[in-house]
């Protein structure tokens, strides 16, 4: 490569190639590599699908598993509903 620079680069890209253009065209070429892969879409896992009865079967797995909780139930509720309008209350401002 001679070093010739395109002209319609940003400016930080132009930082770059002012501190990259006299390498050698191996080393180069490895950031080229480097950069490519880098920016390569990169497949997300897919989401298993589950029936409807594998979805319920998941759901009820989750019966129960605060039976252990010391608090009683009441208590629980009404602390869920003291903190969700708490959340609420705190965005509202009543002395406008």
């Amino acid at each position: 490569m001679n070093g010739r620079e395109n002209t319609s680069q940003s400016p930080v890209n132009k930082i770059y190639w002012d501190t990259l253009k006299d390498l050698n065209d191996t080393d180069k070429m490895k950031l080229v590599v480097m950069l490519t892969s880098s920016v390569v879409y990169k497949e997300e896992p897919e989401m298993p699908v589950l029936t409807k009865e594998e979805r319920k079967r998941d759901l009820m797995s989750l019966a129960g598993c605060w039976k252990d909780d010391p608090e009683d139930a009441a208590r629980m509720e009404a602390a869920i509903k003291d903190g969700r309008k708490n959340e609420f209350m705190r965005d509202i401002n009543l002395d406008d």
